[in-house]
Protein backbone atom coordinates (compact mmCIF):
# COMPACT_ATOMS: atom_id res chain seq x y z
CA UNK A 1 0.00 0.00 0.00
CA UNK A 2 1.09 3.35 -0.64
CA UNK A 3 0.30 5.47 2.30
CA UNK A 4 -0.25 9.12 2.53
CA UNK A 5 -1.42 11.82 5.18
CA UNK A 6 -4.99 11.04 3.74
CA UNK A 7 -3.82 7.29 4.85
CA UNK A 8 -3.33 8.56 9.16
CA UNK A 9 -6.48 10.75 9.21
CA UNK A 10 -10.08 10.37 9.81
CA UNK A 11 -9.36 7.19 11.73
CA UNK A 12 -7.71 5.69 14.79
CA UNK A 13 -4.46 3.58 14.62
CA UNK A 14 -4.68 1.53 17.29
CA UNK A 15 -1.31 0.27 19.15
CA UNK A 16 -1.16 -3.17 20.17
CA UNK A 17 0.37 -5.45 22.54
CA UNK A 18 1.81 -8.71 21.09
CA UNK A 19 0.35 -11.78 23.09
CA UNK A 20 2.79 -14.34 24.73
CA UNK A 21 2.13 -18.10 25.80
CA UNK A 22 3.43 -19.35 28.91
CA UNK A 23 6.74 -20.16 28.15
CA UNK A 24 6.90 -16.97 26.67
CA UNK A 25 6.98 -17.26 22.96
CA UNK A 26 5.33 -14.73 20.69
CA UNK A 27 1.86 -16.19 19.51
CA UNK A 28 1.34 -15.48 16.02
CA UNK A 29 -2.47 -16.66 15.53
CA UNK A 30 -3.21 -14.63 18.33
CA UNK A 31 -1.52 -11.60 17.05
CA UNK A 32 -3.55 -12.26 13.23
CA UNK A 33 -6.47 -12.50 15.60
CA UNK A 34 -6.65 -9.36 17.74
CA UNK A 35 -5.67 -7.57 14.49
CA UNK A 36 -8.97 -8.70 12.95
CA UNK A 37 -10.84 -7.97 15.63
CA UNK A 38 -10.22 -4.72 16.17
CA UNK A 39 -9.85 -3.57 12.40
CA UNK A 40 -13.23 -5.05 11.92
CA UNK A 41 -14.90 -1.78 14.05
CA UNK A 42 -16.15 0.94 12.56
CA UNK A 43 -13.72 3.80 12.89
CA UNK A 44 -10.64 2.18 13.18
CA UNK A 45 -7.93 2.45 10.22
CA UNK A 46 -4.84 0.41 11.00
CA UNK A 47 -2.74 -0.96 13.72
CA UNK A 48 0.64 0.52 15.11
CA UNK A 49 3.02 -2.42 16.75
CA UNK A 50 5.99 -2.65 18.16
CA UNK A 51 5.26 0.82 20.29
CA UNK A 52 5.95 -0.12 23.88
CA UNK A 53 9.12 0.08 24.72
CA UNK A 54 9.91 -2.52 26.76
CA UNK A 55 8.35 -5.36 24.97
CA UNK A 56 9.77 -4.23 21.90
CA UNK A 57 13.76 -4.47 23.72
CA UNK A 58 12.63 -7.49 25.13
CA UNK A 59 12.09 -8.85 21.70
CA UNK A 60 14.70 -10.39 19.00
CA UNK A 61 14.35 -8.41 15.51
CA UNK A 62 13.26 -11.29 14.13
CA UNK A 63 10.17 -11.71 16.54
CA UNK A 64 9.38 -7.91 16.12
CA UNK A 65 9.16 -8.34 12.19
CA UNK A 66 7.07 -11.36 12.50
CA UNK A 67 4.66 -9.43 14.89
CA UNK A 68 4.40 -7.10 11.39
CA UNK A 69 4.01 -10.24 8.93
CA UNK A 70 1.18 -11.69 11.27
CA UNK A 71 -0.68 -8.21 11.96
CA UNK A 72 -0.69 -7.70 7.89
CA UNK A 73 -2.62 -10.72 7.81
CA UNK A 74 -5.37 -9.65 9.36
CA UNK A 75 -5.96 -5.64 7.35
CA UNK A 76 -7.68 -5.08 4.16
CA UNK A 77 -4.95 -3.85 1.92
CA UNK A 78 -6.85 0.16 2.39
CA UNK A 79 -5.72 -0.48 6.23
CA UNK A 80 -2.63 1.33 7.39
CA UNK A 81 0.04 -0.58 9.75
CA UNK A 82 3.02 0.95 11.30
CA UNK A 83 6.03 -0.24 13.21
CA UNK A 84 8.06 1.50 16.04
CA UNK A 85 11.59 1.13 15.45
CA UNK A 86 12.88 2.82 18.25
CA UNK A 87 15.64 6.02 17.80
CA UNK A 88 16.44 7.76 14.99
CA UNK A 89 19.50 6.93 13.43
CA UNK A 90 21.55 5.13 10.92
CA UNK A 91 21.40 2.08 12.88
CA UNK A 92 17.47 1.88 11.91
CA UNK A 93 18.08 2.06 8.15
CA UNK A 94 18.67 -1.95 7.99
CA UNK A 95 15.34 -2.27 10.31
CA UNK A 96 12.79 0.01 8.06
CA UNK A 97 14.05 -1.73 5.41
CA UNK A 98 12.78 -5.16 7.02
CA UNK A 99 10.02 -3.82 8.36
CA UNK A 100 8.72 -2.84 4.53
CA UNK A 101 9.19 -6.18 3.41
CA UNK A 102 7.37 -7.74 6.00
CA UNK A 103 4.05 -5.70 5.36
CA UNK A 104 4.42 -1.88 7.32
CA UNK A 105 3.25 0.49 5.55
CA UNK A 106 4.91 3.57 7.55
CA UNK A 107 7.07 3.30 10.84
CA UNK A 108 7.20 5.53 14.24
CA UNK A 109 10.69 6.83 15.38
CA UNK A 110 12.14 9.23 17.78
CA UNK A 111 14.99 11.28 17.46
CA UNK A 112 17.35 11.24 20.77
CA UNK A 113 17.59 14.53 22.90
CA UNK A 114 20.42 16.99 21.26
CA UNK A 115 23.56 17.46 23.18
CA UNK A 116 26.05 20.20 21.90
CA UNK A 117 28.93 18.55 19.97
CA UNK A 118 27.13 15.76 18.87
CA UNK A 119 25.87 15.55 14.88
CA UNK A 120 26.17 19.52 14.48
CA UNK A 121 27.30 22.32 16.63
CA UNK A 122 23.93 23.97 16.53
CA UNK A 123 20.14 22.25 16.88
CA UNK A 124 19.67 23.50 13.86
CA UNK A 125 22.27 21.32 12.26
CA UNK A 126 20.92 18.52 13.75
CA UNK A 127 17.79 19.02 12.52
CA UNK A 128 19.36 19.06 8.93
CA UNK A 129 20.76 15.94 9.91
CA UNK A 130 17.67 14.34 10.99
CA UNK A 131 15.59 15.47 7.97
CA UNK A 132 18.34 13.91 5.98
CA UNK A 133 18.11 10.47 7.97
CA UNK A 134 14.04 10.66 8.02
CA UNK A 135 14.38 10.98 4.13
CA UNK A 136 16.46 8.35 3.59
CA UNK A 137 14.64 5.59 4.92
CA UNK A 138 12.95 3.01 2.75
CA UNK A 139 9.75 4.05 4.61
CA UNK A 140 7.33 7.31 5.58
CA UNK A 141 8.10 8.40 8.91
CA UNK A 142 5.97 9.16 11.92
CA UNK A 143 8.04 11.15 14.40
CA UNK A 144 6.64 10.87 18.32
CA UNK A 145 7.57 13.84 19.96
CA UNK A 146 7.61 12.23 23.18
CA UNK A 147 6.63 13.16 27.08
CA UNK A 148 7.99 14.85 29.79
CA UNK A 149 11.50 13.85 29.85
CA UNK A 150 12.03 12.25 26.60
CA UNK A 151 10.69 14.95 24.69
CA UNK A 152 13.40 15.50 22.61
CA UNK A 153 13.13 19.15 21.05
CA UNK A 154 13.98 21.78 22.83
CA UNK A 155 11.26 24.17 21.18
CA UNK A 156 8.42 24.41 18.83
CA UNK A 157 10.78 26.28 16.49
CA UNK A 158 12.85 22.63 16.33
CA UNK A 159 9.57 20.86 15.78
CA UNK A 160 8.44 22.80 12.96
CA UNK A 161 11.71 22.75 11.73
CA UNK A 162 11.78 19.25 10.97
CA UNK A 163 8.52 19.23 10.20
CA UNK A 164 9.56 21.58 6.93
CA UNK A 165 12.65 19.90 5.95
CA UNK A 166 11.36 15.94 6.66
CA UNK A 167 10.04 15.45 3.38
CA UNK A 168 9.33 12.29 4.32
CA UNK A 169 7.56 12.69 7.55
CA UNK A 170 3.75 12.08 7.40
CA UNK A 171 2.64 12.95 10.37
CA UNK A 172 3.52 13.39 14.53
CA UNK A 173 2.60 11.29 17.50
CA UNK A 174 1.75 14.56 19.58
CA UNK A 175 2.79 12.10 23.02
CA UNK A 176 0.46 10.48 25.58
CA UNK A 177 0.63 12.79 28.56
CA UNK A 178 -2.19 15.17 29.37
CA UNK A 179 -0.56 18.63 28.87
CA UNK A 180 -3.50 20.22 26.80
CA UNK A 181 -1.24 23.28 26.92
CA UNK A 182 1.76 21.64 25.57
CA UNK A 183 -0.34 19.97 22.86
CA UNK A 184 -2.45 22.97 21.76
CA UNK A 185 0.89 24.99 21.36
CA UNK A 186 2.88 21.59 19.57
CA UNK A 187 -0.63 21.49 17.20
CA UNK A 188 -0.92 25.20 16.14
CA UNK A 189 3.27 25.05 15.88
CA UNK A 190 3.04 22.20 13.39
CA UNK A 191 -0.59 23.21 11.26
CA UNK A 192 1.51 26.18 10.22
CA UNK A 193 4.42 24.43 8.53
CA UNK A 194 3.18 24.55 4.77
CA UNK A 195 2.06 21.37 3.72
CA UNK A 196 -0.03 18.26 4.96
CA UNK A 197 0.95 16.17 7.59
CA UNK A 198 -1.55 14.04 10.21
CA UNK A 199 -1.33 15.47 13.72
CA UNK A 200 -2.28 12.34 15.83
CA UNK A 201 -3.50 12.85 19.62
CA UNK A 202 -2.51 9.49 21.69
CA UNK A 203 -3.19 11.06 25.19
CA UNK A 204 -5.88 8.68 26.94
CA UNK A 205 -7.05 11.51 29.40
CA UNK A 206 -6.96 14.39 27.49
CA UNK A 207 -7.88 12.90 24.37
CA UNK A 208 -11.43 14.52 24.57
CA UNK A 209 -9.61 18.26 24.80
CA UNK A 210 -7.19 17.33 22.10
CA UNK A 211 -9.61 16.59 19.81
CA UNK A 212 -11.25 19.61 20.35
CA UNK A 213 -8.28 21.62 19.47
CA UNK A 214 -7.80 19.38 16.31
CA UNK A 215 -6.69 15.83 15.70
CA UNK A 216 -6.36 14.52 11.92
CA UNK A 217 -6.82 10.99 13.59
CA UNK A 218 -6.13 9.38 16.53
CA UNK A 219 -2.85 7.06 17.66
CA UNK A 220 -4.36 5.37 20.59
CA UNK A 221 -3.55 2.48 23.33
CA UNK A 222 -6.65 3.48 25.07
CA UNK A 223 -8.16 2.13 21.47
CA UNK A 224 -6.57 -1.21 22.25
CA UNK A 225 -9.08 -2.20 25.21
CA UNK A 226 -11.77 0.69 24.28
CA UNK A 227 -11.82 0.17 20.41
CA UNK A 228 -15.09 1.37 20.06
CA UNK A 229 -15.52 4.19 22.65
CA UNK A 230 -12.37 6.01 21.36
CA UNK A 231 -13.17 5.54 17.76
CA UNK A 232 -16.96 7.09 18.91
CA UNK A 233 -15.15 9.58 20.91
CA UNK A 234 -13.06 10.76 17.40
CA UNK A 235 -15.98 10.57 15.05
CA UNK A 236 -18.36 12.58 17.73
CA UNK A 237 -15.58 15.44 18.07
CA UNK A 238 -14.66 15.56 15.09
CA UNK A 239 -18.49 15.95 13.44
CA UNK A 240 -18.86 18.91 16.51
CA UNK A 241 -20.97 16.86 18.54
CA UNK A 242 -19.64 17.81 21.84
CA UNK A 243 -22.32 16.60 24.40
CA UNK A 244 -21.74 13.35 22.83
CA UNK A 245 -17.83 13.50 23.07
CA UNK A 246 -18.06 14.75 26.69
CA UNK A 247 -20.18 12.31 27.74
CA UNK A 248 -18.19 9.36 26.00
CA UNK A 249 -14.77 11.20 27.69
CA UNK A 250 -16.76 10.98 30.82
CA UNK A 251 -17.45 7.46 30.53
CA UNK A 252 -13.85 6.04 30.23
CA UNK A 253 -12.53 8.94 32.71
CA UNK A 254 -12.42 5.71 35.97
CA UNK A 255 -10.60 3.68 33.77
CA UNK A 256 -8.33 6.38 32.65
CA UNK A 257 -7.69 7.01 35.99
CA UNK A 258 -6.38 3.52 36.86
CA UNK A 259 -3.70 4.06 33.73
CA UNK A 260 -2.23 7.42 34.63
CA UNK A 261 0.42 7.99 37.02
CA UNK A 262 2.44 4.63 36.34
CA UNK A 263 5.92 4.18 34.72
CA UNK A 264 5.98 2.93 31.20
CA UNK A 265 6.49 -0.82 32.53
CA UNK A 266 3.22 -0.99 35.00
CA UNK A 267 1.56 0.83 32.57
CA UNK A 268 1.92 -2.11 29.93
CA UNK A 269 1.08 -4.45 32.82
CA UNK A 270 -2.64 -2.84 33.63
CA UNK A 271 -3.11 -2.40 29.65
CA UNK A 272 -1.97 -6.49 29.42
CA UNK A 273 -4.10 -7.78 32.57
CA UNK A 274 -7.23 -4.98 30.75
CA UNK A 275 -6.68 -6.72 27.69
CA UNK A 276 -7.30 -10.50 29.11
CA UNK A 277 -9.97 -9.73 30.90
CA UNK A 278 -12.16 -7.91 27.78
CA UNK A 279 -10.39 -11.53 26.07
CA UNK A 280 -7.88 -10.19 23.41
CA UNK A 281 -5.08 -11.86 24.89
CA UNK A 282 -5.27 -15.30 26.64
CA UNK A 283 -3.00 -14.34 29.89
CA UNK A 284 -1.57 -11.08 30.92
CA UNK A 285 1.76 -12.18 31.24
CA UNK A 286 4.62 -11.15 29.15
CA UNK A 287 8.24 -12.06 28.29
CA UNK A 288 10.78 -10.62 30.98
CA UNK A 289 7.34 -9.54 33.47
CA UNK A 290 8.14 -11.43 36.62
CA UNK A 291 6.16 -9.07 39.28
CA UNK A 292 2.78 -9.34 39.16
CA UNK A 293 0.24 -6.58 39.97
CA UNK A 294 -1.00 -5.85 43.12
CA UNK A 295 -4.47 -8.09 43.36
CA UNK A 296 -6.04 -5.81 44.94
CA UNK A 297 -5.58 -3.39 42.30
CA UNK A 298 -6.18 -6.40 39.40
CA UNK A 299 -9.81 -6.64 41.32
CA UNK A 300 -10.29 -2.90 41.13
CA UNK A 301 -9.65 -3.09 37.26
CA UNK A 302 -11.98 -5.96 37.04
CA UNK A 303 -14.61 -3.94 39.27
CA UNK A 304 -14.21 -0.50 37.07
CA UNK A 305 -14.62 -2.56 34.06
CA UNK A 306 -17.82 -3.79 34.96
CA UNK A 307 -18.89 -0.45 36.00
CA UNK A 308 -18.49 1.49 32.46
CA UNK A 309 -19.58 -1.53 30.36
CA UNK A 310 -17.40 -1.35 27.37
CA UNK A 311 -18.54 -2.32 24.20
CA UNK A 312 -17.41 -6.20 23.80
CA UNK A 313 -14.68 -6.67 20.88
CA UNK A 314 -16.25 -9.22 18.78
CA UNK A 315 -14.85 -12.12 17.86
CA UNK A 316 -14.54 -13.03 14.15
Amino acid sequence: MRISVASLSGGVLVSTLTPFDDAGSVMCDAITDQARRLTRIDGVIGIAVNTTVRERLAMTPEERLEVIRCTRLALDVDQVLVSCVGELSEAVFDDVVACKAAGADAIITFPAKWRQGFEGSSFAERISHLATLTDSLALPVIVALGNGERRWAESLEDITLLADRGRKILGFDMGQDDNVLRYDQDFYALKSVDRPMALLPSSEGALFHNLNTGGDGVLSSLAYVAPHEVAALYNASRNSRIAEAQAIHNRLSPLVALLNGHDIDTREMIYREVAHIRGLLASSDARGMTVPLCPRFSRELARTLDDIALKPISWI
